[in-house]
């Protein structure tokens, strides 16, 4: 019997900290260039985004990227930043378990 080949997992689908900080910036900071989010900002500490808000960027991860947030990630350490946001999206396109804690 030959041998199958090796076929490797498909791959995560990738969102970009830039491309997560456009749309930040198009929907929650007008006027703002977006090179000035630093990732690392904090989104909700600063009242960028509320509890909506964080809504509002699962579905844009949904409908843009196809990535579906589950429910129990939807929490404010998740949503905090930009590095946060992709590293959610990351673990939620993965198929990974909960890495953050409480609701917003």
């Amino acid at each position: 019997m030959p041998a199958q080949p090796h076929t490797a997992p498909p791959a995560t689908p990738a969102v970009s900290e830039e491309d997560i900080a456009a749309f930040v910036v198009e929907r929650f900071l007008p006027g703002v260039d977006v090179a000035e989010l630093d990732a690392e900002y904090d989104l909700l500490a600063t009242a960028v985004i509320d509890s909506l808000g964080v809504l509002r960027i699962a579905e844009w991860l949904a409908d843009r990227h196809r990535i579906v947030v589950p429910d129990t990630e939807l929490t404010s350490r998740n949503f905090r930043s930009v590095s946060a946001i992709r590293t959610t999206a990351e673990r939620a396109a993965a198929g990974a378990g909960p890495a953050g804690e409480g609701h917003v």
